[in-house]
C-alpha cells in the first residue's frame, strides 16, 4: 500500500485562473515559500469557502509543479462558490487549503492493460496518476503498459486540455486515447454518446481488465453494471473516485418517525451520550452531535473520510462490509474494528453502541 500523508491546513495564493471552457476553470494555488505539501497522485484537497465550508477538488498535478497545484473546477449549476471563481476571484487572493484526502490512486502494481474513464473534470486526478505512470516509465522503461483512456464530456470545448494527453502519449507510448461526446461536431470525426457505452463496444470481454474511473455516480454506476451484465466485467475490479457533492450532514434532519437509539461515545475528555434516530445513518447522528469527521461526500460512501471505531462487544452486531466500504477500509489503513460511519444503519439492536473516532482511537475502545 502507497503510503499515507498525514492532512494539514495551510493558506495557498492563487497564483493562475485560466477559463479551459465554458464550464471549466484552471486554477493553481502556490505555496507560501518554505511551505511543504505531500499527497498521492488520485487526492483530492479541500478549499474553504467564505460560508466556512469546504468545497473539493482533485489535484491534476501528480507532484506541485512550480511549488503549485492545479486544480480544474466545474461551474456548479446555482453553485455559489464555484460561480464566485469564476466570475470575482483574482490572481494574488488568499484560499485556505486543507487535505490531501481521497484514496484512489493507478497503483504501481496494476495490470499491463488497463482502461481509465474520466467524466468532465474527472480527467483531473485520471492526469495526476498518468503523470506519475510517465514518470514510472521513465525510471524503468520497456514496461510497455497499455493504457486506454476514455474521456467522456458533453461537446468539444469540454476536452479542455487535449494538450496533456498529447504530451503523456510521447512519455507512455502505450497510451490510447478515445474522446466520447455527447454532441457530435461538424469539424471533426469522434465517437458520441455514453462514454461506457464506447467501452462495450471496444471490448467484446472485459473479464481480465482492470477499470479505474473518475466522474458522476452516473457514470461510474453504468460501468459497473453495463459492463458487467454485457461484457462479463468484474464489478469488483473498478477503481473509482466519484464526484459527488453530499448534503451538509450536520444539517440533516432525522427522520420523523422511528425509535431514538442511544449511542456511547468515547472521547479523551470522557465518554458522551449521543442520541441517533432507528432507520438512519450512524454519520448523521455523530455530525448533529459535532463528533469531528469530515464526511466529504455527505454520507455516500464515496470517499471514506467518516471513519469510526467500533468496540469489540459490538462488532458482531453489525452486518459484514459491502465491497465498496470494504475497500475504501483498505485503502484507508483500517484497523479491526473500523468501520465507515455512513454505512452503518441505526436500529432498535444498535441501542447501546459503543464507539469512537478513529482519531481518538488508541486501542479498541472499551
Amino acid at each position: 500500500m502507497d503510503k499515507s500523508f498525514p492532512t494539514k491546513r495551510l493558506q495557498m495564493t492563487l497564483a493562475e485562473l485560466r477559463r479551459a471552457s465554458e464550464r471549466t476553470l484552471i486554477v493553481r494555488l502556490k505555496f507560501a515559500d518554505g511551505e511543504t505539501f505531500m499527497y498521492r497522485p488520485g487526492q483530492f484537497v479541500g478549499l474553504e469557502a467564505p460560508d466556512g465550508r469546504p468545497r473539493y477538488f482533485s489535484v491534476a498535478n501528480a507532484i506541485p509543479v512550480g511549488n503549485e497545484l492545479e486544480l480544474h473546477v466545474n461551474r456548479a449549476p446555482a453553485g455559489a462558490f464555484t460561480g464566485a471563481l469564476f466570475a470575482e476571484a483574482q490572481v494574488g487572493d488568499q484560499l485556505w487549503v486543507e487535505g490531501p484526502f481521497g484514496e484512489f490512486r493507478i497503483p504501481p502494481e496494476a495490470p499491463n492493460e488497463i482502461i481509465l474513464v474520466a467524466g468532465g473534470t474527472g480527467f483531473a486526478p485520471l492526469r495526476a496518476c498518468l503523470e506519475q505512470l510517465a514518470a514510472d516509465e521513465k525510471a524503468r522503461p520497456g514496461a510497455g503498459r497499455r493504457i486506454h483512456l476514455y474521456w467522456g464530456a458533453r461537446s468539444l470545448a469540454d476536452l479542455y486540455d487535449i494538450a496533456s494527453i498529447l504530451a503523456l502519449s510521447k512519455q507512455l507510448p502505450g497510451l490510447r486515447f478515445v474522446p466520447v461526446l455527447g454532441q457530435g461536431h461538424p469539424n471533426i470525426s469522434a465517437r458520441t454518446g455514453l462514454v461506457h457505452r464506447a467501452i462495450i463496444e471496444d471490448f467484446a470481454d472485459l473479464s481480465n481488465h482492470d477499470i479505474f474511473a473518475c466522474g458522476p455516480p452516473a457514470v461510474i454506476e453504468a460501468l459497473a453494471n453495463d459492463c458487467a451484465s454485457e461484457r462479463g466485467f468484474n464489478a469488483s475490479r473498478l477503481t473509482a473516485d466519484i464526484f459527488v457533492t453530499g448534503p451538509v450532514c450536520e444539517a440533516i434532519t432525522p427522520p420523523t418517525e422511528g425509535a431514538a437509539i442511544e449511542l456511547h461515545l468515547k472521547e479523551t475528555g470522557g465518554p458522551r451520550e449521543i442520541r441517533g434516530v432507528e432507520g438512519e445513518a450512524l454519520v448523521f447522528a455523530l455530525k448533529r452531535a459535532n463528533v469531528a469527521l469530515l464526511a466529504v461526500c455527505g454520507g455516500k460512501g464515496a470517499c471514506g473520510t467518516c471513519r469510526i471505531h467500533i468496540a469489540p462487544a459490538w462488532r458482531s452486531l453489525l452486518p459484514k462490509p459491502a465491497k465498496r466500504e470494504a475497500r475504501l477500509l483498505q485503502h484507508t489503513g483500517a484497523d479491526e474494528g473500523d468501520r465507515l460511519a455512513c454505512q452503518i444503519r441505526l436500529s432498535a439492536g444498535l441501542g447501546g453502541l459503543e464507539l469512537q473516532t478513529c482519531a481518538e482511537n488508541k486501542g479498541d475502545a472499551q
